[in-house]
């Protein structure tokens, strides 16, 4: 395993290096690659829980727990009995609900199957205490796990994805979050430190032992509550939010690590700046945020302190950015994974195009090569059955952050970002859970348009464009034809906003054009003559193997349809444009030319008139028989 650890360290550099697994799914991966058969307790669907409390006995020398988990419940339904996961391997000392011991229980397949002394209605509130012991073990990698750092010991927990219940009994669920959380953990006095969620609200030392107790107040999901232990030392610092109280930051690391995890923590005081200010305030602010040195390489984004390999400057902001992006909003179903870790890695991605601007073109080249290296595969997690296909780089990672900045460019900045902050203060889905169809409601709500296709053909849906632009040069207009195949046939065509530039001797400019059908045309007057046509040159779509040919575009007048449309004046001195057609129509849509919709009407007719302020614009006409035509119009 160090030698493995040893190959992987050459891939981190100050940003993740590029092209690469990305770290924190291939920890993920590696991590319980081989539980594929868990199936939560329907038991659990009979309560919500409100609280756990998790009284740990650990000692970071050996690969043994033992302790009690109280968790306090109210009944979803009338019922007799409820209903814990935890592994086989576990033992069982005894169950206690309202101060009384229960004997009544089966503990088999994994399920604890409490039967309470009565029925309770719903609604009502119960508290069941189990205490056991046992050694954590699985399977294929353990999410309890016993390492060694310079000739220290460090014991630490990863429960992603269903992991919890092989070392405490939970509901290990993605429908029910914890309202809140204390763990107290007990360790041999031998200079350890616990790590977990939350704030340390108390500390009991005895000559032997040491007891640490966490207390969050915040709703949690199981998989989210973690601990670990070693000899760390504690960093404190702070981020200062203008407006907003300091947010303490609380390192642990290793001490024979200490001068170069204080140096790095500037990165997380950067990041929680810049994302608190790009979206909301770090949801829990009133509590901290903090990072514990493990072993593994890469990170996990437990509650208010995440687990790290290092303090990268990419690994700090992606795990920062779970913390808003999985862990105040946890993604539903694990289906869905690509609302946690597609956000996290565009986060990495914003904050590059915010404080290393140059870069954040060859940042989206590098992952598009990956993305489009193969013809298929869907954002949307289909099997959940194997860990690895719900964290596979290519597709939850890199092509969930690359539809997200595609989305981003269809629909435009404001609205984009409008509507992830509006998602992000849902009160349904904060402190709970949310699926994609959430996300897209609300930005459909932002950009005020349709976003069904593009959902069903970027996340459901498999395979990405290439483009044939066919290019006529003229003086200063020139006609494009755009055609597109598919790289996969579950979508036969993608509808985009497509960025075109054009290159003339002393002068360029990018066009988004709208195209809504194969082998649709375009004549767009420039002001200038072009010499060079690019597709999508800085990379801002999801598409590979583009080509621009020479092509003699016959339009029949000056549009595909064959239809005479007149646009005048073009160049227009007041803005008073009139637009006649020899056939009726349907709609006229206007656009800037960065692809923003700016206004659109109904004109079911063949002349009229249409005011505009000083700009650039592109106009779309659209015709009964499904075809339409575009032209670039100028107000001075």
């Amino acid at each position: 395993m160090k030698h493995f650890l040893f190959f992987l360290f050459l891939f981190v550099p100050v940003f993740t290096g590029l092209g690469q697994e990305h770290p924190d799914a291939l920890l993920k991966q590696l991590n319980l690659q081989q539980w594929r058969d868990f199936v939560p307790s329907q038991a659990g669907d009979m309560y919500d829980v409100k609280h756990y409390e998790l009284n740990l006995n650990v000692d970071p020398n050996v690969r043994e727990i033992s302790g009690t988990v109280t968790t306090s419940f109210q009944m979803l339904t009338e019922g007799n009995s409820v209903g814990f996961d935890l592994y086989r391997n576990m033992i069982i000392d005894s169950i206690y609900y309202a101060g009384q011991k229960l004997s009544s229980y089966t503990f088999a397949e994994d399920i604890i199957n409490i039967h309470l002394p009565a029925t309770l209605a719903q609604g009502d509130f119960g508290k069941i205490a189990i205490s056991y012991h046992g050694a954590p073990q699985y399977e294929g990698f353990e999410a309890f796990s016993v390492d060694t750092h310079s000739k220290n010991k460090i014991l630490w927990t990863l429960s992603q994805p269903y992991g919890a219940y092989t070392w405490w009994p939970c509901k290990q669920t993605l429908t029910d979050k914890a309202d809140s959380i204390d763990v107290v953990v007990t360790v041999p006095n031998r200079d350890n430190r616990v790590a977990s969620n939350g704030v340390l609200v108390e500390t009991l030392e005895t000559e032997d032992f040491i007891t640490y107790h966490w207390k969050h107040k915040h709703p949690v999901a199981t998989y989210l509550i973690a601990i670990a232990v070693t000899n760390y030392l504690e960093l404190r610092t702070q981020v200062d939010i203008p407006g907003q109280n300091p947010i303490p930051v609380i390192d642990y690391a290793y001490p024979e690590e200490l001068q170069a995890w204080s140096m790095d923590q500037r990165y997380v005081k950067q990041a929680m700046q810049f994302l608190s200010e790009r979206f909301i305030l770090y949801p829990f602010a009133d509590e901290k945020y903090g990072h514990a040195r493990f072993p593994y390489m890469g990170g996990m984004e437990h509650q208010t302190m995440s687990f790290m390999y290092n303090l990268g400057e990419s690994l700090v902001v992606h795990e920062l950015a779970h913390q808003w992006f999985g862990d105040y909003i946890t993604c539903g179903s694990w289906h869905d994974i690509w609302l946690n870790e597609g956000f996290a890695m565009y986060c990495e991605g914003l904050y590059r195009e915010h404080y290393s601007p140059t870069t954040f073109r060859g940042w989206r080249l590098e992952y598009l090569s990956s993305v489009t290296g193969s013809p298929g595969g869907s954002v949307y997690r289909y099997d959940i059955s194997d860990v690895n296909a719900i964290f596979d780089s290519r597709l939850t990672y890199y092509k969930g952050t690359l539809v997200l900045h595609t989305l981003r460019k269809q629909v435009g900045d404001e609205a984009f970002f409008n509507g992830i902050r509006s998602y992000l203060q849902d009160p349904d889905l904060t402190g709970g859970f949310a699926q994609t169809e959430n996300l897209r409601q609300h930005i459909e709500q932002a950009a005020d348009t349709s976003l069904i296709e593009f959902f069903d053909d970027w996340i459901y849906r498999e395979g990405y464009p290439s483009y044939t632009i066919g290019w006529q040069p003229g003086d200063t207009k020139s006609r494009i034809k755009i055609s597109q195949v598919t790289s996969h046939p579950s979508v036969d065509f993608f509808k985009l906003k497509v960025p075109i530039r054009f290159t003339g001797a002393a002068k360029d400019t990018i066009v988004w054009v709208p195209n809504t059908e194969n082998g649709q045309i375009f004549e767009i007057d420039l002001g200038f003559r072009p010499t060079q046509v690019e597709c999508d040159p800085n990379f801002e779509l999801i598409t590979r193997n583009n080509k621009v040919v020479a092509e003699t575009i016959v339009t029949g007048m000056n549009n595909p349809a064959g239809k005479k449309v007149e646009i005048y004046p073009n160049p227009s001195p007041t803005g008073n444009i009139h637009i006649h057609s020899l056939q009726e129509i349907k709609q006229i849509e206007v656009y800037t030319l960065d692809g923003k919709r700016i206004g659109q009407t109904d004109a079911p007719a063949k002349e009229t008139d249409i005011q505009l302020n000083t700009g650039n614009y592109l106009v779309k006409i659209s015709f009964y028989d499904n075809t339409n035509y575009t032209e670039k119009l100028i107000v001075k």
